[in-house]
């Protein structure tokens, strides 16, 4: 049967889990499918008892944890609208963002409280606060205990029945790397939809995945919160990201998504352990040797194939370590991947899919594990059409888009036309019904000399070429050639100091002759992949590590490019001078 609600799917996966776990967290004693129902249908009365009606937005200031899921899946078995704010964003952007949504509950937790409360006097319209984890009893923010306490249970089979696939499931308020940010409405059925596009290419059943990225973005929602629904897969919440390659090893996911600076921090522990032992290298670069052969659709002698074959199987205590032996699903997306990290993880026995999509199309594309093609982003889900526009832009068409921009018609229409095509902003071309992106429409920097450059390309490169550059930015717009602004990886820095016989705090390390000399080099080595036009010319390092959700980056880690022009304009001039 073809589920088009959350409800439904949830209703289905219950009814066939049972009580087998559903949501857990190291110190938090977790809920079965059944307790996690159970729980459900008490938050979902006491919120309709709070005046919680049909379609009413409902903000949530919660991080990963078993009761984001229940509070959200309860929401949207009333028909209201739950949306995640994102952490250490400012009070004023929330209460924008508040008031654009026309917001009368939030629910928060002990952790953000103090925030909370400042949005709600500013924001002056905030008839609800409910503090998961606080106290009963506490005055006017009522706890979860005393939303429980308010009346009886009501029954699921009655409120899903009454949510219809066009009603709206979540908002989603873009990052705003660019312009004003936007709520995007997302219905039950893109959501569903989907679902179903992503589990044909990359089926699943049951098994372990973990929640750890922010939840106001679509991408950890879908692949974490939504997704389960329909799998059955029982989802490990963490809380503290400090913990997460920890808690990878001691779960040890059969899914795993994440964006790719997490996918090179595991590269960097990986390489570590390979290093050190001869026999791994050698495994390693045997394996890499038939991932090229195949990605070139090249016929290897069957001695060969099978060595690498056997390689595999010596690298195995590498994936071990990394707690992804049982991985059976691996996920990248948010931001553009490097195809290297890719082969590695491809050369290592780990198949991470490079996936494509927006907050306004959820999931568009996909490398399916078992056909994965380095540099593209996959082959479109099945219900998902993609072409490429006259100007080099991808245009998606499918039941996963959204409903249009919360009371924002007009940019609605810029973004999808009468037919339902979405203009996505990003250039990219299609090759045996694979989608490779080639950068953001917006972002082509023209030189002086009127070379189109893409960044990312020149990014990529850079970043591919030394472990200690985490970001990288390119600069040529308007200026006779290419330089960049990078900035360090601190673990990276921090090792490579040691080995060096260096110490001190980060900005007095990044100016060390050495660090300097070995970005210079890693410069040197990038330019060899490059296109003359595209080639780096001078580099600054930033004297301070960029953090997601900080100035430099969104909470994704997608570079905030005119945030870094404003902040860094003087350190680009002396670039050019």
């Amino acid at each position: 049967m073809a589920y088009e609600t959350l409800c439904e799917l949830f209703s289905a996966t219950v009814a066939g889990r049972g009580d087998r776990p559903a949501l857990a967290q190291a110190g938090h004693p977790g809920y079965s499918w059944t307790e996690y129902a159970g729980r459900v249908a008490r938050v979902a009365s006491g919120l309709a008892e709070l005046g919680v009606r049909h379609g009413e937005p409902v903000a949530l200031a919660l991080g990963p944890s078993p009761e984001f899921h229940v509070v959200d899946t309860a929401l949207f078995h009333l028909g209201a609208v739950p949306f995640s704010l994102q952490d250490r964003d400012t009070v004023e952007h929330d209460v924008d963002n508040l008031r654009l949504a026309g917001v009368h509950t939030l629910i928060t937790d002990l952790e953000r409280r103090e925030h909370v409360r400042k949005v709600v006097d500013r924001h002056g319209a905030i008839t609800n606060v409910v503090v998961v984890d606080a106290e009963p009893g506490g005055g006017r923010e009522l706890s979860l205990v005393d939303l429980l306490d308010r009346t009886a249970a009501v029954d699921l089979d009655v409120l899903r029945k009454a949510v219809d696939p066009e009603d709206i499931a979540t908002l989603i308020f873009t990052s705003g790397t660019t312009g004003a940010p936007k709520a995007v409405q997302l219905s039950h059925r893109a959501i569903t939809s989907a679902v179903r596009g992503t589990l044909a290419l990359a089926p699943s059943v049951d098994g372990d995945a973990l929640s750890y990225l922010p939840l106001n973005h679509i991408a950890e929602r879908f692949m974490s919160h939504y997704t389960a629904l329909a799998t059955g897969t029982t989802i490990h919440s963490v809380p503290d990201p400090a913990a997460l390659y920890d808690e990878i090893v001691r779960i040890r996911p059969t899914r795993f998504f994440g964006i790719p600076r997490i996918y090179e921090k595991l590269a960097t522990r990986a390489r570590a352990l390979i290093e050190a032992d001869p026999a791994l290298v050698a495994a390693l670069e045997l394996s890499r040797r038939k991932v090229r052969a195949d990605q070139e659709r090249r016929q290897l002698p069957d001695g060969v194939v099978t060595a690498a074959d056997a390689a595999l199987g010596d690298l195995a205590p590498v994936r071990v370590a990394l707690g992804l032996d049982r991985a059976e699903f691996l996920g990248v997306a948010t931001a553009p991947s490097s195809a290297a990290m890719l082969e590695f993880f491809l050369s290592l026995g780990l198949r991470v899919s490079d996936i494509w999509g927006m907050s306004e199309i959820i999931m568009c594309t996909l490398n399916p594990p078992h056909a994965i093609r380095l540099g593209s982003v996959g082959r479109f889900l099945p219900g998902v059409e993609g072409r490429i526009a006259p100007n080099g832009e991808v245009q998606v068409r499918g039941s996963n888009a959204f409903s249009g921009y919360l009371g924002d018609p007009l940019r609605t229409a810029e973004t999808m036309d009468p037919d339902g095509w979405v203009s996505t902003g990003d250039l990219g071309s299609i090759e045996d019904g694979y989608l490779s992106i080639r950068g953001r429409k917006k972002e082509i920097l023209i030189t002086a000399t009127g070379k189109n450059i893409s960044p990312a390309a020149v990014e990529a490169a850079l970043k591919d070429a030394s472990p200690l550059i985490e970001h990288a930015v390119a600069i040529a717009d308007g200026r006779r050639y290419v330089t960049a602004l990078v900035a360090l990886d601190p673990d990276a820095l921090a090792a490579f100091a040691a080995q060096h016989g260096h110490s001190g705090a980060f900005a007095e390390l990044s100016t060390q002759p050495d660090v300097r000399a070995a970005i210079a080099d890693a410069v040197a080595s990038a330019n060899l992949t490059l296109a003359g036009p595209e080639t780096v010319r001078a580099v600054e390092i930033a004297s301070e590590p960029w953090s997601p959700g900080g100035d430099e980056l969104t909470a994704t880690s997608k570079l905030r490019r005119d945030e870094v022009a404003r902040k860094y304009a003087d350190t680009i001039e002396r670039l050019y001078q």
